[in-house]
């Protein structure tokens, strides 16, 4: 009798160590899957963003409405910095297309002015919006001579997206680009820049 007992003993005790195990994994996976899933886009949290990093306010070089974008697949060059931004450190918003990182903050191409890539910003509207940027793309200065301003048409905003999901999501108006090439066409993104932040790092 004193094996048999002894044997359910020991059989008691590995069945609490592997519940105890499975326990562990399980809550593994659950953390796991909370950091890599990261912060969504939900673009009507922007009308009331609530700033949650240090920052401090710098000249404001423009203020055109005007939002237009770039695939992020355009970036091919794996040497540059913006290459290993967007693939190390965004991740793509698979229902809106835009690019975030681990705080949410947007991808934008920005002018020189804006410093090195991975600096990032607190953009607000005249319409209440706070775009949370981050650039992870340098316009060129023979676009955007002043480091701001794109010549052409005085935009500041370029976003970085993956066309084909913000296709899906926006959809376009006449000419078969995502609202036609300009997202202030959406009522989450409307609005002049009033305001730019930069974040303390």
């Amino acid at each position: 009798m004193k094996p048999i007992r002894r044997y359910v003993k020991l059989l008691k005790r590995v069945r609490k160590e592997v519940y105890i195990g499975l326990l562990i994994f399980l809550l593994l996976i659950i953390a796991l899957l909370t950091v890599f899933s990261g912060p969504k886009v939900k673009l009507s949290d922007y009308r009331h963003y609530v700033k949650k990093l240090s920052y401090e306010e710098v000249t404001l070089c423009g203020t055109s409405s005007g939002k237009t974008y770039e695939d992020y697949r355009m970036i091919t060059d794996e040497t540059s910095d913006q290459y290993k931004l967007i693939r190390e450190k965004l991740k793509v918003d698979r229902k809106t297309g835009f690019l975030y990182d681990r705080d949410g903050f947007l991808a934008a191409a920005l002018g020189y002015q804006f410093g090195p890539i991975g600096t990032r910003y607190y953009f607000t509207l005249d319409t209440g919006i706070v775009l949370p940027l981050v650039k992870a793309d340098e316009k060129a200065p023979k676009d955007a001579s002043d480091g701001c301003q794109v010549d052409i048409n005085g935009t500041v905003i370029e976003f970085i997206v993956d066309a084909d999901a913000a296709l899906k999501y926006f959809g376009t108006i006449t000419n078969g680009l995502v609202m036609d090439g300009n997202l202030n066409n959406s009522e989450y993104l409307q609005g002049e820049i009033v305001k730019i932040e930069k974040i303390k790092e």
